[in-house]
């Protein structure tokens, strides 16, 4: 399981090399799926904060159309669903004398 995973939204200039963040997590959740397939479960880290000059940090998986459209396109993939099985615990029964 990967407990945390994001990456923040940040505002390039389209002339600027680097991995923009919806391809990001379109080859993050690739690469959890094909290249570790021992990993069963990654919970991002959907999050936004004001940092101490004023600027924020935006993990929210939501932070764009595209970054959302993005993880859904992923999760959409059958390899993350699995076979989830519902069933009540058996209630303790209270100690015999």
């Amino acid at each position: 399981m990967i407990a945390e995973w994001a990456t923040g939204e940040f505002p390039f200039p389209d002339d600027q090399p680097g991995l923009r963040k919806p391809h990001w997590i379109k080859q993050a959740l690739d690469l959890f799926r094909t290249r570790y397939p021992r990993i069963k479960g990654a919970v991002y880290w959907h999050e936004r904060w004001q940092n101490v000059d004023q600027s924020y940090s935006n993990l929210r998986v939501n932070s764009s159309v595209e970054s959302l459209q993005a993880y859904r396109d992923g999760l959409a993939n059958p390899a993350w669903l699995g076979n989830l099985i519902l069933r009540a615990l058996p209630t303790a029964q209270p100690p015999t004398k």
